[in-house]
């Protein structure tokens, strides 16, 4: 039986995205092992023995974890997988936001319900869910040109941030799927508990 409303949808989905977080979890925390034993601030120092075995550990550690990227795109996809949907089954949205006429054309009807939410890096949250998760789902084919023109958006609001400044680059042979990037990057979705909130406030405000 369908979820009735906002509440109950993410009451039934609860389980399942707890779950997809801690597969989050458990990837980056090679990456979080690693920094306990390299980071920035020993470039400058002289490598002796100590450090080496610090970088090696780090450099060992970081190598797990961009094995697991794919994987921790995997778990970052689904949850907006779940995002997308309540967008999709719970938006009353009828209205196209400014920042979106470069987009979202008034004969693109599927899309007009996810023009809601805070703007990031100048559009409607909702638009990058929609966005995110359609290049999850379809990252072996050519993005669709509504995915294209977002991540085109987000690539320029993060051209000078040295983490992200390549993260949303399609194509970017190196990145198969974005979701993660988007995900922890650009949403700043690191827990459910930001994840679940901000999805709460979204739909109930759309109402």
């Amino acid at each position: 039986m369908k979820p009735r409303t906002p509440a109950e949808y993410f009451e039934k989905t609860e389980h399942a995205v707890r779950h997809f977080y801690e597969g989050i979890a458990s990837c980056r925390s090679y990456a979080e092992r690693a920094y306990e034993h390299w980071d920035l601030s020993k470039l400058n120092q002289p490598l002796t023995p100590e450090n080496k075995l610090g970088l090696d550990e780090y450099l060992k550690l970081m190598g797990n974890y961009f094995d697991l990227k794919f994987s921790e795109g995997t778990f970052s996809g689904a949850i907006l997988q779940v995002a997308y949907m309540g967008i999709r089954y719970f938006s009353r949205n009828k209205d196209i936001p400014r920042s979106c006429f470069h987009i979202v054309l008034p004969e693109t009807k599927s899309v007009i319900p996810f023009c809601i939410g805070r703007e990031v890096c100048g559009l409607p949250l909702g638009l990058i869910i929609y966005a995110a998760r359609n290049q999850y789902n379809h990252w072996d084919e050519e993005p669709h040109p509504i995915t294209r023109k977002v991540f085109f958006s987000l690539s320029e609001a993060f051209s000078e941030n040295s983490v992200y400044d390549l993260a949303f680059e399609i194509p970017n042979l190196t990145i198969t799927i974005h979701a993660n990037e988007v995900l922890l990057g650009a949403l700043g979705w690191s827990t459910y508990e930001r994840y679940v909130s901000e999805m709460k406030g979204l739909l109930c405000a759309s109402l």
